[in-house]
């Protein structure tokens, strides 16, 4: 008898132990590598890239808390993707913005006759890259201009970790639409001076 209540006991408190025990979710962290992205050959001497976009503190700009921020997301794969052939003209590529804004957004949701309010965030990346291409008289020979624009939510209630994810995966998918946009827009104005 002892031994019947005592194994019901032990079963009991093995079984709470099984049910409380919640299934870990691992999310995938979010791989930039610029050698799947497009590669763009431009017939210059020489590549510039400058900066004019400057980060601000201010709300609702959020691009200051990143690890690596989107300028220089832009900048490692203008480094890696544009490249530049030839002994005459001079590429020069200014990235022009580069900002990731944070807005509260409420939704209203109708559950069963019951209004519920849910809290999340809106984020928006806006890219602008110009591209011009000089000779070496420091005349423009041709030109674009790159805008990109992107957005995503997410829950207001999330950890740090899973908040710079949603950035992260924003800036790629960004980043990815960038690269794609480059490539069209150089061949369509810049067709005369690419490979």
């Amino acid at each position: 008898m002892f031994r019947k209540i005592h194994f019901f006991i032990l079963s009991i408190i093995s079984l709470l132990i099984l049910l409380s025990c919640q299934k870990n979710e691992f999310i995938e962290d979010v791989h930039f590598d610029n050698s799947l992205l497009n590669n763009i050959s431009i017939y210059a001497n020489k590549k510039e890239i400058k900066v004019s976009y400057e980060s601000t503190f201010d709300e609702p700009f959020i691009d200051h808390v990143m690890d690596t921020p989107p300028s220089q997301r832009i900048i490692l794969w203008l480094e890696d993707n544009i490249n530049h052939f030839g002994n005459m003209n001079r590429i020069v590529v200014n990235i022009q913005k580069s900002s990731i804004v944070q807005k509260d957004i409420v939704n209203q949701e109708k559950v069963a006759g019951i209004s519920k309010k849910q809290n999340e965030y809106l984020y928006e990346l806006n890219f602008e890259v110009k591209f011009n291409l000089y000779n070496d008289n420091n005349e423009i020979l041709a030109d674009t201009n790159v805008v990109v624009f992107r957005s995503t939510t997410s829950s207001k209630f999330i950890s740090l970790n899973e908040r710079n994810r949603v950035l992260n995966k924003l800036t790629l998918d960004s980043l990815k639409d960038l690269a794609n946009k480059s490539e069209e827009l150089i061949k369509l104005h810049m067709s005369e001076y690419i490979l």
